[in-house]
């Protein structure tokens, strides 16, 4: 493993994840090249903060659930890292290896700015959804330069990470796709029920399809 020239955060935005926020919290505190997790829970009503803080990490609490763009900014507003990591708080399989494979790319290549990871030999749902439309991961790495111009991410919600691969692709930066073998997240029916899941579901499209018309309008 090459030794950590750079300072590595990442931020786990979570909105009532307190069942499962626990594992990912588990496997980050292992990998080495870690230096600082920031969890961020966006007005969650369980114990997720608590959670949280059992694993030693630092915990942002917003008391308004301001949606996955605005925790995401709040995360980045708080660290100073050279690399920034996005891990979502919901993920099953994840392990120390895939979280290496998106940083100590960005550690050893100059030239690249962004790692975003895509579900591979997990479930069938989550694999085909990040095969068809891999720019809505939200398993990426960044350098702190790439945040520079980044647009204010409070207003994107679940678009959050179209605006992201739109900054990438604007500004021309070099993306690479590193592939998450056998892990997945569980699902918002699973979470919520069949009902509100769906629900939630279609807010998250909805998001998705705003900031993807929005950038054709403008481009």
């Amino acid at each position: 493993m090459p030794t950590n020239r750079k300072s590595v955060a990442v931020i786990v935005p979570a909105f009532n994840e307190e069942r499962h926020i626990g594992n990912v919290l588990n496997i980050l505190k292992n990998v080495d090249v870690v230096d600082e997790i920031i969890v961020v829970s966006d007005g969650s009503k369980d114990r997720t903060a608590d959670v949280a803080r059992g694993f030693g990490v630092q915990v942002i609490e917003r008391t308004v659930n301001g949606g996955k763009g605005a925790a995401m900014q709040a995360g980045i507003e708080t660290t100073d890292a050279d690399i920034v990591a996005f891990i979502d708080a919901d993920l099953i399989g994840i392990t120390r290896e895939h979280i290496e494979n998106m940083i100590i790319p960005l550690i050893q290549d100059d030239e690249l700015y962004m790692t975003v990871g895509r579900f591979t030999s997990g479930r069938i749902s989550t694999d085909l959804a990040q095969a068809m439309v891999p720019f809505i991961s939200g398993q990426r790495a960044v350098k702190r330069e790439f945040l520079k111009g980044l647009p204010d991410l409070k207003a994107t919600g679940f678009g959050v990470e179209i605006v992201i691969t739109q900054h990438a692709k604007q500004n021309k930066f070099k993306v690479r796709e590193v592939l998450i073998p056998e892990a997945t997240q569980v699902t918002k029916e699973e979470k919520l029920g069949m009902r509100r899941g769906l629900k939630a579901r279609m807010k998250m499209y909805g998001d998705i399809a705003k900031h993807i018309v929005t950038k054709s309008k403008s481009g």
